[in-house]
């Protein structure tokens, strides 16, 4: 069992056993009749319910208040069972888009001549250096999947979903001719974070449901600046023989890398699945991919924006 199971596992126990510790409940009938017990299990199909003090009582004996009760208390027991009710993270990728190109860069000189009210433009091509852009940009999430295999259905389901991502930007901007000091191959990563909610009305039994996080747009733009040298031949003094000298191309600096490149990679998904207990309260499975996501980051709060006033 891997960790990621182990995680989902432990939490269902944690809640399976605040479930079974309930304090007692009172329960009425239609007489007006109560009676305070707990509930130890539900037979959906008899529609008998199992008390710990007073043994089989068949549903329809309670209030309709208290029969709902029943419903929800046994739905949440099924939703609980990390057995019967299975939820299964896939990561996915689900665009690709690659763009490339060789350019040679150029001066342009700007030339106002006498008599002449247009400016003259003069290109000056480098032809001595070569510049590869290349741009990857990906589509990443990943598939929820979520499997009813209990004997009645679940509903109501909230499905939410926090896509981690983080995305490299390049400190100084990208510019061909300012570039005597590589500075400006530094990049910083920023931390980034998309949710989604979503809420499955009905899960019956032995159904699958495949929903998806929100999409991580991920980029990764490389620069493939080979300066190349013009070179001369001269001869040499001592021996006669001809010996090639190089010189570097000037305003484009004197180191050996000229590229850059920035890139993204996502860290993982946090997915919290919920529905309302008997008590109207909201009970959240949580489960992440991978299993060491929650020791990085954390799930806050969705601020609530502000109403605005009248």
């Amino acid at each position: 069992m891997n960790k990621f199971l182990l995680l989902s596992f432990a939490i269902g126990l944690m809640a399976g056993s605040a479930l079974a510790e309930d304090e007692l409940h009172t329960f009425s009938n239609s007489e007006g009749k109560t009676l305070q017990d707990r509930i130890l299990k539900y037979d959906f199909k008899e529609h008998i319910v199992l008390l710990e003090e007073k043994g089989r009582v068949p549903l329809d004996t309670f209030s309709e208040a208290d029969q709902e009760y029943i419903l929800l208390w046994n739905q949440l027991n099924g939703f609980l069972s990390t057995m019967r009710f299975k939820t299964t993270l896939n990561k996915s990728r689900w665009a690709s888009l690659k763009h490339e190109q060789n350019i040679t860069p150029y001066f342009m000189d700007v030339v106002q001549l006498p008599g002449k009210q247009t400016p003259t433009h003069n290109l000056v091509m480098i032809e001595d250096y070569e510049e590869y852009n290349a741009l990857y940009l990906e589509g990443e999430g990943f598939e929820i999947v979520l499997r009813n295999q209990n004997q009645f259905p679940i509903e109501n389901i909230v499905v939410e979903s926090k896509l981690f991502y983080e995305q490299e930007y390049y400190v100084i901007p990208d510019n061909l001719f300012n570039s005597e000091n590589n500075e400006y191959t530094d990049t910083v990563t920023t931390n980034k974070v998309r949710f989604l909610s979503e809420t499955v009305p009905v899960l019956i039994p032995l159904e699958e449901v495949v929903l998806y996080s929100e999409c991580a747009p991920i980029v990764d733009h490389q620069i493939d600046r080979t300066s190349l040298v013009s070179e001369t031949e001269s001869e040499s003094e001592s021996d006669d023989e001809e010996e090639e000298t190089t010189t570097e191309i000037e305003g484009f600096g004197e180191w050996s890398d000229h590229g850059r490149r920035r890139k993204g990679r996502t860290t993982g998904v946090w997915v919290r699945i919920g529905i309302k207990g008997p008590e109207g309260e909201m009970v959240w499975r949580e489960t992440t991919n991978p299993s060491t996501l929650s020791d990085k980051v954390s799930w806050d709060p969705i601020p609530e924006e502000p109403e605005e006033e009248e």
